[in-house]
């Protein structure tokens, strides 16, 4: 089921060779796997994808969370390599130096990549060394977003904070909702949940009410009934959310599934 697969954040870009060489130079990361159009990144034991797409450039909310037990010391090291930091007001709280100190005691801050993709770093000493990527999805209604993810997905929140974040585990992985006015901004596929079994998952959300999208690729071919699939054995569906967000289903590469 959909609940017990990762979900990796999924990140587009203009340039597949400028996003391999943004972030080899200035965060230090090498693809996993490189399949056509996409890079697949592994960070710790979570995962993210970077791929070809004309709709980057158009998520205008966080798409990622990196969680780091030392932000300072990470924005730090991020600085030396040339990566620039966001400043942000939101009232009774602000970034100062690109970083802003939370109630909790932890903090956060912001940059954007090579296509203006939003990242966010987020101290939590639990983390592991390497940290960990979560996927963000954006919502304008975070109590609607939540029914929709309990009723059509299955899933129940770990952990929320009230017209805010809700928190979800999906297998091994992390996915955030949360409030925002930028809230359907992506035109491109934000979240990509990689497992065997797609055609069936495929059949039983249909049974749940969600509706899957059909798209035309031209020479790389097209949904049927909503699953595009090729020669090699690759299949992907998509459907979008109650915000709007393009969310995905693959299992193109079995070794990051389960």
């Amino acid at each position: 089921m959909l609940k017990d697969a990762p979900i990796h954040a999924s990140l587009a870009t203009k340039d597949l060779a400028q996003a391999r060489s943004w972030y080899a130079d200035k965060v230090g990361w090498e693809p996993a796997l490189e399949p056509p159009g996409t890079l697949v990144y592994q960070v710790g034991q979570s995962f993210f994808t970077v791929y070809e797409s004309e709709y980057a450039g158009t998520a205008k909310n966080t798409v990622m969370n990196w969680i780091v037990p030392d932000l300072r010391a990470q924005v730090a090291r991020l600085r030396d390599r040339g990566v620039v930091f966001e400043e942000y007001d939101f009232g009774e709280i602000k970034t100062v130096g690109g970083i802003m100190d939370t109630p909790d005691g932890n903090a956060n801050a912001w940059f954007k990549d090579a296509d203006t993709n939003i990242v966010g770093v987020l101290q939590d000493p639990g983390a592991p060394p390497d940290g960990l990527v979560a996927t963000m999805i954006a919502a304008a209604d975070l109590a609607r977003a939540k029914a929709w993810y309990a009723d059509k997905l299955g899933f129940q929140p770990v952990q929320e904070f009230e017209d805010i974040v809700v928190n979800y585990k999906s297998g091994s992985s992390d996915f955030s909702v949360y409030k925002t006015e930028f809230a359907g901004t992506a035109k491109n596929t934000v979240g990509l949940w990689r497992f065997v079994g797609v055609r069936p998952e495929v059949d039983r959300l249909k049974g749940r009410g969600v509706v899957f999208e059909e798209y035309d690729f031209g020479p790389e071919g097209k949904t049927v009934d909503g699953v595009l699939s090729d020669e090699q054995g690759n299949v992907v569906a998509w459907f979008k959310d109650s915000e709007g967000n393009i969310l995905g289903l693959t299992e193109d590469q079995g070794e990051l599934a389960g």
